[in-house]
């Protein structure tokens, strides 16, 4: 046991001064430059339901070999649901949105989403990635509803309701809670 702690020792004096497999950063990182995918104008895209929303993405160039996916972003599981996925000439849909989903293609650098008879559900963040081998891009989106908050009173009462019992009311009327700030404004 003395040999291990005095070979350790030794290890550290024998390493030059300053030399270290951690290194604190210097500086600030450079930010992201994107060389495929051109910047959204507006990360968010607001529309409401029964709609037709339009969720930007727009190649800068066309590299050779690559693929467009789209996917939402679902937070509570911290995974992705990939929605439909392209090469420039062919695309293929997936999951539930499938059948109200499709690429805009008004030019040939546009791999922009579309999005009919928007639904509760489809808010959230998209994402739009370009898979091109190692240099992989993507930029990231919201979709927002905006709606009418209304007020709810059942047979029984004004606020005769907790959290989860108001939760399943607005859910039978086919709409959510609204937030705090929806409230106020």
């Amino acid at each position: 046991m003395h040999r291990l702690l005095l070979l350790g020792c030794l290890w550290l004096l024998a390493a030059p001064p300053g030399s270290s497999i951690f290194q604190r950063p210097t500086g600030t990182p450079a930010p992201l430059h994107l060389q495929y995918l051109l910047e959204p104008l507006h990360p968010t895209v607001h529309t409401q339901r029964g709609a037709t929303a339009t969720l930007p993405c727009v190649l800068r160039a066309l590299p050779r070999n690559y693929r467009v996916k789209w996917s939402k972003v679902e937070p509570a599981n911290y995974g992705e649901s990939i929605i439909i996925i392209t090469n420039g000439l062919f695309h293929k849909n997936y999951g539930p949105l499938s059948p109200r989903v499709r690429l805009r293609h008004s030019h040939r650098y546009d791999a922009s989403l579309t999005i009919s008879d928007v639904a509760l559900e489809d808010e959230g963040r998209y994402r739009c990635q370009l898979v091109n081998g190692l240099e992989d891009e993507s930029i990231s989106l919201t979709l927002h509803l905006e709606g009418v908050v209304f007020p709810y009173q059942p047979s029984n009462g004004r606020y005769k309701f907790n959290y989860h019992e108001a939760k399943r009311a607005c859910e039978q009327q086919d709409s959510r809670l609204a937030t705090y700030q929806q409230l106020y404004k």
